[in-house]
């Protein structure tokens, strides 16, 4: 390991995006679920180390979808940001090779944990999340829309996977106290709306960061097919389509989210996401959208607090 570039190591497979990955299923079981099971003495089917199991399944899911999609993505890279994909300093064998210990690594602990908690038949989510990302990098950034709904769909499963797990002691919980169970449900539920619709403006605003290598290598983004007009106000469409995820919460009179710690986080969402939305709407340089992008990113990290303050 120590003749690769420590650098180009963690630039490919993501590293800041997979501490946020964790972070969002820490979260989602600790804040959200594990202090109602509590308060009914209900046990969770998600002990400590099943826990660390399942995230790292997700971890090296996650990777191996970066991986591919740098491999994939190195001659629109070439054009689009010049110098920046780390393929070309690892080798495209090299990143393969650890392409493929992600696929395995995450496959064997897959099977580890479905063992452990005693569901085998949900054995087949691995080969599906993971056969998913390689088929967006692949093939469906060629189809306008699909593509993005891909991983939107995929980032909404990160804290998904842990309330499908959950799924047991969420339903006892639900009989011992309606109220506190549809609670947690719901919020869990919320959020991954809230990461589902986020992405999809995320990943469209990286299109259109991207339209001129994808144009040249003959990706039919959604930029590319419907114009850079029309994407946009598609992008202010998906920011206004959050912003009612955000509040629909307080419209409907949810208590966590009117104590103050939550409205604070709210407030600060919402305006940091309607001065993106302001300068989505006036940029026109691929300089404009790189700095949406990495706005949107903060934005999602952001979004955490939804859980942190619960």
């Amino acid at each position: 390991m120590s003749d690769y570039p420590i650098l180009a190591v963690l630039r490919v497979l993501r590293f800041p995006n997979l501490l946020v990955v964790a972070a969002t299923q820490l979260l989602i079981s600790y804040r959200i679920l594990l202090p109602a099971f509590e308060a009914e003495s209900i046990s969770s089917t998600l002990t400590v180390w099943k826990l660390v199991e399942l995230i790292t399944v997700t971890l090296l899911i996650t990777a191996s979808g970066y991986l591919i999609n740098d491999i994939q993505d190195v001659n629109t890279d070439r054009i689009n940001r010049p110098g920046t994909n780390p393929v070309a300093q690892l080798g495209k064998e090299t990143v393969m090779w650890f392409y493929a210990v992600c696929l395995l690594g995450g496959f064997l602990v897959s099977q580890l944990l479905a063992y452990r908690l005693e569901e085998r038949h949900l054995l087949w989510i691995f080969p599906l999340a993971a056969g998913m990302l390689a088929i967006y990098s692949i093939g469906m950034k060629r189809v306008p829309v699909l593509g993005n709904a891909l991983v939107a769909a995929y980032c909404a499963g990160v804290p998904g996977i842990v309330l499908l797990s959950e799924r047991n002691a969420v339903q006892q919980l639900i009989a011992a106290n309606p109220e506190l169970g549809s609670n947690a449900l719901r919020v869990s539920v919320l959020f991954m709306i809230f990461a589902f619709v986020a992405t999809l403006l995320r990943e469209l605003v990286k299109d259109l960061e991207d339209i001129r290598g994808d144009r040249e290598v003959g990706r039919r983004t959604i930029p590319v097919m419907w114009g850079i007009s029309l994407s946009r106000k598609l992008g202010i469409l998906l920011g206004l389509m959050v912003i009612v995820a955000i509040l629909s919460p307080i419209f409907l009179g949810w208590p966590a989210f009117l104590e103050p710690p939550m409205l604070v986080c709210i407030g600060v969402l919402l305006l940091g996401l309607l001065y993106i939305l302001f300068q989505l709407a006036r940029a026109r340089e691929q300089t404009d959208y790189h700095r949406l992008s990495t706005q949107l990113k903060v934005f999602l990290l952001g979004g955490l607090g939804l859980l942190a303050f619960f």
